[in-house]
């Protein structure tokens, strides 16, 4: 019995984008728009990439956090729920225009589960209150990344091990992820303040 009202009072929160580009209309054609325009965003960002081995480091991480943040945890999950599904598909959305069930096998796959549960928690806490100054904005980002690169380091572990994991799967992104994150939490506010 609870958990219905719950449910319902989380997956009608409202999101910035939703506010700035049509705030009463509910149509299905304007939030299929804005899902597909994330999820066109998200492809983007994945092809911004160096191929590091076996983890190429690109944008993904750091544009579902700002993904999740700015549309919020239903929009969000449902902006990276369709980018999971399209590059499952054989669409090549991931990095380096890579496709298909091989992707969530490899060494990406703790990183790519990792996706949906980073947009919603960030959505949620942005929604919370999180999103209103750059450096609780910030602490939502970090926490959203956190857990893409929890679940991909214990993926990666089990078949490299777990030093190397942290070695190939974590160290060489920290430096990048920071900035990456700062320059979100700068502009996550701006959106909500648009609201």
């Amino acid at each position: 019995m609870l958990w219905n009202p719950f449910m319902n009072h989380l997956l009608t929160l409202r999101s910035p984008l939703q506010s700035i580009f049509w705030p009463k209309d509910h149509s299905l054609v304007k939030q299929t728009l804005l899902i597909l325009f994330g999820v066109f965003i998200l492809a983007l960002a994945s092809q911004l990439s160096i191929p590091l081995l076996p983890v190429p480091l690109t944008f993904q991480s750091a544009t579902v956090v700002l993904i999740g943040m700015a549309y919020g945890p239903r929009y969000g999950s449902y902006v990276v729920g369709a980018y999971l599904l399209a590059g499952l598909c054989g669409i090549p959305v991931f990095a380096d225009f890579s496709s298909g069930l091989v992707q969530f096998s490899g060494p990406t796959m703790g990183y790519l589960i990792g996706f949906l549960p980073a947009a919603w928690l960030s959505g949620y806490l942005a929604q919370k209150g999180f999103a209103k100054n750059i450096p609780s904005s910030f602490l939502a980002a970090c926490l959203g990344v956190s857990i893409i690169f929890v679940l991909g380091v214990s993926v990666l572990s089990q078949s490299i091990g777990f030093e190397n994991a942290i070695k190939f799967g974590l160290l060489p992104f920290v430096f990048s992820e920071m900035i990456k994150l700062i320059a979100v939490a700068c502009l996550i506010p701006r959106l909500w303040k648009s609201q």
